[in-house]
């Protein structure tokens, strides 16, 4: 159910603003719980923009756990871009949710995922936006809870003083703890100050109201717990990776994200050890879930979203002990039906030919490798237990199978790297080009991507220095100067973001306030390059009397810093022998595959030797049946608004010719929840909807097939319609209803309203048709603007129509990425006229598709109405025509027309 709000943000944001399809919500397929009878609603926040968010598998875990509960409702919501937010302090529009259109401030809780630190300042934006404190000191009962958890809550001091409470560690079970006492403490209307309290007492849970600073001798703010608060904070972890954590229905977006794909984690934790990887570290013990649960989850998976990809997601994906014969069990099930697979993270030790042959068989790409050091020796300093010649192997084993190239991910500036260390990331990048031409892959290409060492907190690294940014740039500098006139491509993150990270990521206390005036003075998106404001950066800490330099200097392991009131999963002690090893670049080797424990300090490890048990075989048919088979027919999800046409089945065709074709045209009804739906997303929304149907498709052949179908001329975002069309081929004849079938998987806004069959040799549809007939609906905010009352439309209306049609030439400017374009519109307009079907009046077009000169309602209204903003009118296209025997026929009796 939508929130009052909805209407605004529906008819006064979204036409305003750009990509709006990132503010309509979720999960078209999914239902959506209702959070009227919650004694808790939480609001999960990812503070970036929504296709980057949407891509994170750890929201869409919390927001399904919480959901399950009966007491409990769970909605997201993201970042909005910097367009977005100017518009809603305009429109006095507050933060609100995707799923229901709720304002923040409404909810009991607001949960942020904190997942790298440039995320900061955008924190802050959202509680701005919400109208809420930013500091938890000013803020009390009648505010939603701040909590936060993701990978920057093992270093919380930041922003502690803004968070309420930090969860450090896995979520899934913790967040019950939370939701409990927030519920108890509404009904017992406590004050805020005692449910942090309460808080304070669950394992996992950091509340930094219960801690004051104190300076250490190296001049860093560490906090020291208040009485009846723990010294220190341990991480939790979820022991079993359980299938009732994931979402039956994972949420599928209509807009495009980031990782467009279903995402099934097949893995948590890792256990290889590497000395600068944090996500290592801090999600250790490493978890494994059985193939059976795995294939099970990417059937569901597959069957409720109708996506084209599956990734199986993990630090380290071919180090699941069954990944073999998992890859080869979903490429037997999944090829059939066009669905590709793809596993993110490969060591470049361990790419089994059998698996790189499944993989290369379905489509030609290319394969990710993480070598990290281009040496030996840093190699072995840094843990990255590979030889140069097993990842040269991996690279023939890719080309070999049919790979097209190679990304090999390096870094730079790690502690003891030296000049010869540089050269070697692309001499050893040059070898991996010559390995895969002896293999006979002439077009084989390798991409060399190197990031900055930042050294992260809970890692053997921790204490290292960062290298100065002078220096960094001049590293960077002789790489390009080492890779000019080799046959890889460099590619490199820039030294700015580095040295933010590196100031906050190891940061005391006193980095809110300057997180905080940042803020203030513009600073968002800092991640993005486009919208970093870098020089502000420096401002805030010239002014705040920070050397940010003196930021990235080595430290003591012997002085307690701003990180240590959290206690990761290993301990200390095992950092620290891991940090002398790298000293004498010794190796250390991995516990799963060694058998042997080395003490890195995780309590109830099930890793260790005589302990891990292996996992059943996988079942192929037993994972088919637990999958419940789809059902279809006539379904009870929410339809469109005044429908303006009956469903008709095929429409006019004898029946004969519809069980025997292979071909049809479809006819749908675009409504105004999808308005803001580009061209590009509707096809994709369209293309899983016919995955999820079950229906007999045809599809294209090569690597990359497609369902075979064609679309009319695109609608113009923003706009509704009552009639799009497409033409759709099957395999076999369907031998269903298509309208009732296709109606049971489409989303609300989608609506299928005839279909007629295609006989053989009809030209194409876009071949057919000429133009289009459109109906422009003026909202009350739009008419206030331009001072008509809506009783006086029509003859304003008359009046401005005969003023423009006298006109010899109608000279249209309009502006597409960033240019402005004019043209002469009179020959694309066969008619424009005021009509009272509904009230107030409504004003008709009726236009011809003319190249580069073809007319847009829009454009007339602009026309009509100099000034005004013509983004607010409603547009609705309600035919598609050609001209046939001096009429108008649709896309429809086209077909009977000229066959």
């Amino acid at each position: 159910m939508k929130s009052p709000l909805a209407d605004r943000i529906q008819h006064e944001l979204l036409p305003r603003i750009s990509k709006p399809n990132r503010y309509l919500g979720s999960a078209p397929q999914a239902s959506h719980k209702s959070p009227d009878p919650a004694a808790v609603r939480v609001l999960v926040a990812f503070p970036d923009a929504h296709e980057i968010g949407m891509s994170n598998l750890g929201i869409r875990i919390i927001h399904h756990v919480i959901n399950q509960r009966p007491d409990a409702a769970a909605e997201l919501t993201f970042a909005p871009w910097p367009d977005a937010e100017a518009e809603m302090r305009r429109l006095a529009i507050p933060l609100f949710s995707l799923d229901s259109h709720t304002p923040a401030g409404s909810f009991d809780v607001l949960g942020f995922s904190l997942q790298y630190e440039l995320q900061y300042t955008n924190v802050l934006m959202m509680l701005d936006l919400a109208g809420l404190p930013l500091r938890s000191i000013d803020r009390d009962e009648r505010h939603p809870l701040v909590i936060a958890g993701g990978t920057q809550a093992f270093s919380p001091e930041p922003m502690a003083e803004f968070v309420d409470a930090f969860v450090i560690g896995d979520g899934e079970d913790v967040i019950h703890a939370i939701v409990d006492r927030v519920k108890q403490a509404k009904l017992e209307r406590l004050g805020r100050p005692a449910l942090l309290r309460r808080l304070a007492r669950v394992r996992g849970v950091y509340v930094p109201r219960g801690y004051v600073g104190d300076v250490t001798p190296e001049g860093w703010l560490v906090p020291r717990a208040r009485p009846g608060y723990p010294a220190r904070v341990e991480s939790v972890w979820t022991s079993r990776l359980r299938s009732d954590s994931y979402p039956a229905v994972p949420l599928m977006p209509v807009g495009e994200i980031t990782h467009d794909r279903l995402s099934v984690e097949i893995m948590r934790g890792c256990t290889r050890g590497c000395r600068f990887c944090q996500a290592g570290m801090i999600n250790r013990p490493a978890r494994e879930k059985p193939a059976q649960q795995v294939v099970e989850e990417v059937l569901r998976g597959l069957q409720a979203t109708g996506l084209e990809e599956v990734s199986l997601v993990s630090l380290s994906s071919t180090d699941h002990t069954q990944i073999t014969g998992l890859v080869n069990a979903l490429a037997d099930e999944l090829c059939p039906a066009r669905v590709q697979i793809a596993l993110p993270s490969t060591r470049p030790d361990n790419l089994p030919p059998e698996l790189a042959r499944r993989l290369a068989g379905q489509k030609k790409s290319s394969l990710t490798l993480a070598p990290e050091a281009g040496s030996q020796r840093l190699r072995d300093v840094i843990n990255k237990n590979h030889s140069e010649e097993e990842l040269l192997a991996s690279v023939a084993t890719a080309a070999r199978e049919g790979y097209n190239g190679v990304k090999l991910y390096f870094m730079c500036g790690l502690p003891g790297e030296t000049d010869e260390d540089l050269q070697a990331i692309i001499d050893l990048s040059v070898k991996a080009w010559q390995r895969a031409r002896a293999e006979g892959r002439r077009n084989f290409h390798v991409t060399v991507s190197v990031s900055p060492h930042v050294p992260k907190p809970h890692t053997p690294f921790a204490w290292a220095g960062q290298v100065p940014t002078a220096e960094l740039v001049r590293r960077l500098g002789r790489l390009r100067a080492a890779a000019r006139g080799t046959p890889v491509t460099l590619k490199y993150r820039d030294a700015e973001t580095s040295l933010l990270e590196g100031v906050f990521t190891r940061g005391d206390r006193r980095m809110g306030g300057m997180v905080e005036e940042a803020w203030r003075r513009g600073c968002r998106f800092d991640a993005w390059s486009e919208h970093l404001r870098f020089g502000i950066w420096l401002e805030v800490f010239r002014d705040q009397g920070l050397d940010p330099e003196r930021a990235l200097e080595e430290r003591s392991p012997g002085v307690e810093q701003p990180w240590d009131v959290v206690q990761s999963p290993v301990t200390k002690r095992f950092l620290l022998r891991e940090r002398e090893r790298a000293g004498q670049a010794v190796v250390t080797g991995d516990c799963r595959f060694e058998d042997r424990c080395f003490s890195c300090g995780v309590t109830d490890c099930e890793q260790r030797p005589g302990i891990r048990q292996p996992h059943p075989p996988l079942d192929l048919e037993q994972a088919r049946a637990a999958v419940a088979p789809p059902t279809y027919g006539r379904s009870a999800r929410r339809r469109p608004a005044a429908s303006s046409a009956p469903v008709s089945r095929a429409a006019g065709a004898p029946v004969s010719s519809v069980a025997s074709s292979t071909r049809f045209r479809i006819l749908f009804e675009k409504g105004i929840e999808l308005r803001f739906t580009s061209h590009l997303d509707l096809m994709r929304t369209w293309e899983r909807a016919l995955r999820r149907s079950g229906l007999p498709l045809a599809f294209s052949q090569g690597h990359h097939p497609h369902i075979r179908m064609s679309f009319g001329p695109p609608l113009p975002l923003g706009y509704r319609s009552r009639a799009e069309v497409f033409d759709l081929e099957f395999a076999r004849p369907p031998a269903v209803d298509l309208a009732e079938r296709l109606n049971a998987v489409l989303p609300g806004s989608l609506q299928v309203l005839a279909f007629r069959p295609i006989l053989f040799k009809t030209p194409s549809l876009m071949s057919q048709l000429e133009g289009a007939s459109y109906r422009v609906r003026f909202p009350g905010g739009f008419l206030t603007e331009a001072g008509i009352a809506p009783e006086h439309l029509r003859a304003e209306l008359e009046t401005r129509i005969a003023g423009l049609l006298a006109q010899e030439h109608l000279i249209v400017r309009r502006q597409s990425e960033g240019q402005i374009r004019e043209f002469d519109a009179r020959s694309s307009l066969v008619a424009l006229e005021p009509s009272s079907a509904e009230t107030p009046a409504v004003l008709e077009v009726h236009a011809l598709f003319i190249p580069r000169g073809q007319v847009r309602p829009d454009d007339l209204v602009a026309l009509l109405f100099p000034g005004a903003d013509v983004r607010t009118v409603d547009v609705e296209r309600t035919v598609l025509w050609a001209v046939a025997n001096g009429r108008r026929l649709d896309a429809l009796e086209l077909l009977g027309a000229r066959t």
